[in-house]
């Protein structure tokens, strides 16, 4: 399992995802990604319907 989880982890940081842990539970492998600051694609956006 352990090998499977290293080659997991190094598939996601080759397509560019920073992971901050891994655990492995049996043969469950989880990945805790860095929280990146991520823009709001929105946030400039008038969302209101109805009214022009």
């Amino acid at each position: 399992m352990e090998q499977k989880a290293i080659g997991v982890l190094t598939a996601f940081e080759n397509a560019g995802k920073a992971v901050s842990r891994v655990t492995i539970d049996g043969r469950k492998i989880e990945l805790v990604f860095f929280k990146q600051d991520v823009a709001d694609e929105f946030e400039r956006i008038d969302m209101r319907h109805g009214e022009t």
